[in-house]
């Protein structure tokens, strides 16, 4: 062997390798601004989420509380005075108010259950229009002053769900159209099915969403329109519905109607493979049977 002395490399392939150790560097370099960035955004995310939450807790945790305080005050302090019907406005301001309370706690503990992949969906086949119509008897309060239907396709069949988390998704879409449209103004509830899917929704009479709005609205803590935050609620019902619709091996999607103002939600769920005994037709909730709604 001869020996060779020498650098190892030449002048041109020593400048390749700066150049590469450079490159190497910047990589590096925008990497470790990437994560810092990354850092940053989730830590922004996490304030704003965290100030919604505390937002969202100072008003409707205290304002439900503030009212049944109010009337059991009353009721303590005035009982001698007050006659039988203003007794029963006092008590039904605190069952009310005691609803909306427990509604708020229920979506937190939802949506902490959702977080923590903690929920664990029992599919079984199930009949949509059923679970639609105990969705509907829960909301008769929150919709007593708007006209409801519900329409269901006869013949149609069951679907692979859990029926006690698409109750609630849809007793929380309910909730949204009670708060989002006019009082008077109609919300139609419509079940069928096509292609070995059953599909349930719901479309109101509201300001309806913007295009760009569509997939958002279902995000934690978010409201859309001017004056929301008179409204009650957490902002939480259409991120639980969404969860737990999908939880499900479903679909949710939110549009706005084409032929007037409003929206519609739209749930899809896997057929069963078998059929219901009885057919479900057409029922009105609203004008002369608004009254049971109302009282």
């Amino acid at each position: 062997d001869t020996d060779r002395s020498g650098p190892l490399l030449d002048p041109e392939q020593q400048r390749l390798l700066d150049a590469l150790n450079d490159q190497a560097a910047l990589a590096i370099e925008r990497i470790r601004l990437a994560a810092d960035l990354d850092r940053v955004r989730l830590n922004a995310e996490t304030e704003k989420l965290r100030a919604a939450l505390l937002t969202s807790i100072s008003h409707d945790l205290r304002t439900p509380l503030a009212s049944i305080l109010g009337a059991a005050s009353s009721l303590d302090s005035y009982d001698a005075l007050l006659n039988a019907e203003g007794r029963r406005e006092l008590l039904a301001t605190i069952r009310e108010e005691a609803e909306r309370l427990n509604r708020f706690v229920a979506n937190l503990l939802d949506m902490t259950r959702l977080e923590a992949g903690a929920l664990a969906p029992r599919r079984v086949p199930a009949d949509l229009g059923e679970i639609a119509g105990s969705a509907l008897a829960r909301a008769a309060t929150i919709l007593q002053h708007h006209s409801v239907t519900l329409e269901v396709a006869p013949d149609l069949k069951l679907a692979m769900l859990d029926d006690v988390l698409v109750e609630q998704a849809v007793f929380n879409l309910l909730d949204n159209a009670a708060k989002y449209t006019p009082p008077g103004s109609r919300v139609a509830i419509a079940v069928g099915g096509e292609a070995g899917w059953l599909w349930l929704r719901v479309t109101d009479e509201g300001p309806g969403l913007a295009v760009q709005d569509a997939e958002r609205v279902f995000d934690k803590f978010t409201r859309f329109h001017a004056g929301d935050r008179t409204r009650p609620g957490t902002g939480l019902g259409l991120a639980i519905a969404r969860g737990f619709v999908e939880a499900m091996g479903g679909t949710i999607a939110a549009a706005s109607r084409t032929d007037r103002s409003g929206a519609i939600f739209t749930m899809r769920f896997p057929a069963a493979e078998m059929k219901q005994g009885e057919a479900v037709r057409e029922k009105t909730i609203g004008s002369a049977a608004n009254e049971t709604l109302e009282g």
